[in-house]
């Protein structure tokens, strides 16, 4: 942020600010007071050196102006500032955090205002030490030896924009999401899981040499260590469940499939950890697995995160499918594939389709003889003109007419070929194989396998 041009020292009169408003200032602002400023747009800053009036808050998350702060002593949000991003840059970024095993599910992509000319943006995320906030010297501390030459906000002698303002937006999977309001913006943000300071373990060792040594035993806050390793001592069954259920709410499982699955999962991991187990009380369990469920899903109709807005099937998609690959379905499934992530995105004169999604849409040495296929098909068209290093190869895609309905279960957009057809054709095995121009058998025994949708 620029310097402060001038100072105004007398405060507006104080308003109330709704839930929502008062839930941002406590999540961004804190127990930050002073000194704070604004900007509008074109002009430069202005400096405050009085208690952040309400109407501040209620104007920036208007539009108004932007509002700025200084780092207050236990920050809930940290930012890096990646200005002028070039492609080496971004995939530092990215392999640091991989490095360290950071999930996207711990990180919040959000323009910054001059995103449209200069790409701009912030990467938000939120720290956590022994279960609660760490100090901003702690905090900062890690953070600036892990990246040394990116700008790290917030910070104590420059003041930070605030997000979720004019011109601040949510980027999810190279889509800009204009149309989530602040308040769906703030709710994605919230939800975000925190990152652990252990996750940078020789940092933590420094910054805390007297720490005790603790036995390495994977925490049950580590859902991927849990769900591939089970329990790992007694008394932490019923935890176990929750966090496993709540992953599954966050990566917007239906709730049928969730119960399911951690009822599988305690039967097949539980180690002998669990009393209950040991006791075959399965009926205890299966019911206290059910209220979980129903307790973490009853919080909200909003979908986890931004990017299960990125996938998107029709029911023309399916008819196109069976139009261009009649009787064919590895292909039907390739084709699906491809139209559910380049639908989102169609609004694009050419989409750039990265090489690890062609990998998940077709095997490694199979799916440029795919685009082929659909080029001498006539519904693809590849756009020659790009420089390795400088811009990737980009594609147009001629989608099917018809309704652009996005094919649903439960809220939630299916973007699996076979869970769109059972979706679409309410698992009826004869109207599947005869519109998408399969074997009935096939169909069917799929469908038996994979009964649960």
């Amino acid at each position: 942020m620029q310097k402060s041009t001038s100072i105004t020292p007398n405060p507006p009169t104080q308003t109330l600010l709704t839930a929502t408003e008062r839930e941002f200032s406590q999540t961004f602002i804190r127990d930050f007071r002073s000194p704070h400023a604004r900007q509008k747009e074109g002009e430069g800053w202005k400096t405050y050196y009085h208690t952040i009036p309400d109407e501040f808050v209620k104007k920036h998350l208007n539009g108004d102006f932007w509002l700025g702060t200084k780092a207050c002593w236990y920050p809930n949000a940290y930012n890096l500032d990646v200005d002028s991003p070039t492609r080496a840059v971004v995939q530092q970024i990215k392999a640091t955090f991989e490095k360290y095993g950071i999930q996207e599910s711990q990180l919040l992509h959000v323009t910054s205002p001059s995103y449209k000319t200069t790409g701009n943006f912030r990467v938000y995320f939120r720290l956590e030490y022994a279960g609660k906030l760490p100090t901003f010297k702690l905090g900062s501390g890690v953070l600036n030896r892990v990246f040394s030459n990116i700008e790290i906000y917030p910070q104590k002698r420059r003041k930070d924009r605030l997000p979720f303002g004019r011109d601040s937006h949510i980027i999810a999977d190279d889509i800009l999401l204009k149309n989530l309001s602040w308040e769906e913006q703030l709710h994605f943000f919230n939800k975000l899981d925190p990152i652990d300071i252990d996750a940078f373990p020789r940092i933590a060792t420094i910054i805390n040499p007297s720490q005790p040594t603790a036995t390495p035993v994977s925490p049950v806050g580590n859902v991927a260590a849990l769900m591939l390793n089970g329990l790992e001592k007694l008394g932490t069954r019923y935890e176990a469940q929750y966090q496993i259920l709540n992953f599954l709410w966050r990566k917007n499982w239906i709730p049928g499939d969730a119960a399911r699955h951690v009822k599988n999962w305690i039967r097949t991991k539980n180690n002998g950890f669990s009393d209950k187990v040991n006791k075959s009380a399965w009926r205890t369990i299966n019911a206290e697995i059910d209220r979980q469920v129903e307790s973490i899903w009853a919080r909200t109709a909003l979908s986890d995160t931004p990017n299960n807005l990125t996938s998107k099937i029709t029911a023309s998609d399916l008819l196109e499918a069976a139009r261009l690959f009649p009787g064919d379905a590895v292909n039907q499934k390739r084709y699906i594939s491809l139209v559910a992530y380049y639908r989102p995105r169609s609004h694009h004169d050419f989409v750039f389709v990265p090489y690890h999604v062609w990998y998940t849409i077709a095997e490694k040495n199979q799916y440029q003889h795919f685009v082929n296929k659909l080029e001498q098909l006539g519904v693809l068209e590849a756009n020659r003109q790009y420089q390795v290093g400088k811009f990737s190869r980009r594609f147009r895609l001629q989608l099917p007419r018809g309704d652009n309905k996005a094919i649903m279960q439960d809220g939630r957009n299916v973007t699996d070929y076979y869970d769109a057809l059972k979706a679409h054709f309410a698992n009826d095995p004869r109207l599947i194989a005869e519109a998408m121009k399969l074997n009935r058998m096939t169909i069917w025994r799929h469908l038996r396998k994979n009964p649960a949708l």
